[in-house]
C-alpha cells in the first residue's frame, strides 16, 4: 500500500517538494499540464492543509507560490563574467518571495526554455554586457545593463505582501 505523507518533519515531505518543484517548473515553462499536477497535489492535501496547517509548512510554502504573480528575473551574459555576478547579487540582495532567476547564457539551457516560452529564445546581453530583464507573467520591464537600475526595478516590486521589514530607528 503506497501512503500520501502529508507531515513536514525535520525534512518536508516528498508531496511538499514536489508541489512547489511542479509550480516554479510551471512558471519557469509556462506550461499548465505542471501546473494542474500542481494544484491537483494541493487540492489533494488541502483539507489536512486547512485542519493542520503547522503540520505543512513546506506546502504553505507552495501554496503562497500558486497564490503569487512569481517574478522572472532573466539574467542575460556569460555566467562567470563580474558584470553578470554583479547583476545576479543585485538579484539576490532584496528579499522577493517567489522570485524565479533564470540565464540567458545562449546554451543549451535557454534553447530549452526557448522551445517553451517564445520571448527567452532571443534574450541576450546587450551592446556586450550583462542584462537584466525583470518580468511579471512573461511581461517584461525595459532591461538594464547597471545593477543600480536593477535594484530600483525590484524594489518598485515591493508590495504590502513582500515590503522589506525595516529596523525602527
Amino acid at each position: 500500500m503506497r501512503t500520501m505523507e502529508d507531515s513536514d518533519n525535520a525534512e518536508p515531505s516528498g508531496n511538499s517538494v514536489a508541489a512547489l518543484n511542479l509550480l516554479r517548473l510551471a512558471q519557469m515553462t509556462d506550461d499548465r499540464q505542471l501546473r494542474e499536477k500542481a494544484e491537483k497535489t494541493l487540492r489533494a492535501f488541502a483539507g489536512r492543509l486547512s485542519q493542520y496547517p503547522a503540520a505543512m509548512p513546506q506546502m504553505l510554502v507552495a501554496y503562497d507560490f500558486h497564490l503569487d504573480k512569481p517574478k522572472q528575473i532573466v539574467l542575460a551574459g556569460t555566467p562567470d563574467a563580474p558584470d553578470t555576478q554583479a547583476m545576479l547579487r543585485q538579484a539576490f540582495a532584496q528579499y522577493i518571495p517567489n522570485k524565479i532567476i533564470l540565464s540567458a547564457d545562449g546554451g543549451d539551457g535557454q534553447a530549452f526554455l526557448g522551445e517553451r516560452v517564445e520571448f527567452l529564445k532571443n534574450v541576450g546581453p546587450i551592446r556586450g554586457r550583462a542584462t537584466a530583464y525583470v518580468c511579471e507573467n512573461y511581461v517584461c520591464q525595459l532591461p538594464t545593463n547597471d545593477p543600480a537600475e536593477l535594484k530600483a526595478l525590484l524594489d518598485s516590486l515591493q508590495t504590502p505582501h513582500n515590503e522589506p521589514i525595516r529596523s525602527k530607528p
